[in-house]
């Protein structure tokens, strides 16, 4: 079976059951904290795949990777007990995406990134979410870093959509008309 699939099955298990214990967010916080994990470590989908650790080591390891010193929650610790019996551990890399894909589109939430050339204001920020948000009809989830090389300007970043408005894509744009 295709592993899309898959993952797109267990993590609507996941979000039902989840909605059932009135756990969802902070479910949708421990899979942000999984993935975030898996990219930061990479050898824990190694782990996950490697045979010769126990059901007990992989459980606890997803877990840890979850929700850190913290307990996890009701509906992570019984989901994460099933998809490491049923031997799909090593996908929930792709599990934990899915239910952030599915909880995303129940809960209305577009996740938006803004790259800046510096540092600026918590204000200025606000401001643009708050008229992305009018303009998509959805609460966004806004992420912010900085990248040096923009010169100047910002670049926005959601769903399939790219605002590029930075002083290095102008100056490539002029260095493109003026050699034609």
């Amino acid at each position: 079976m295709d592993i899309g699939i898959i993952s797109v099955r267990y993590a609507k298990a996941l979000l039902q059951f989840a909605l059932e214990n009135k756990e969802e967010q902070t479910v949708y916080g421990e899979m942000q904290t999984l993935g975030e994990t898996f990219r930061a470590v990479p050898a824990l989908q190694q782990a996950l795949i490697n045979p010769t650790y126990t059901e007990e080591q992989k459980t606890g390891w997803l877990l840890t990777a979850a929700s850190g010193d913290a307990k996890a929650t009701l509906s992570l610790r019984r989901f994460v007990s099933l998809v490491v019996k049923n031997g799909r551990a090593d996908m929930m890399l792709f599990i934990s995406a899915s239910y952030l894909t599915l909880y995303r589109k129940k809960k209305h939430l577009t996740e938006a990134r803004l790259t800046f050339a510096r540092q600026v204001n918590a204000a200025l920020v606000e401001r643009i979410r708050k008229m992305l948000e009018e303009k998509i009809h959805a609460k966004v989830e806004m992420s912010v870093s900085e990248d040096k090389e923009l010169l100047g300007g910002f670049v926005l970043e959601y769903d399939t959509y790219r605002l590029d408005a930075s002083v290095r894509t102008q100056l490539n744009e002029l260095r493109r008309n003026w050699v034609q």
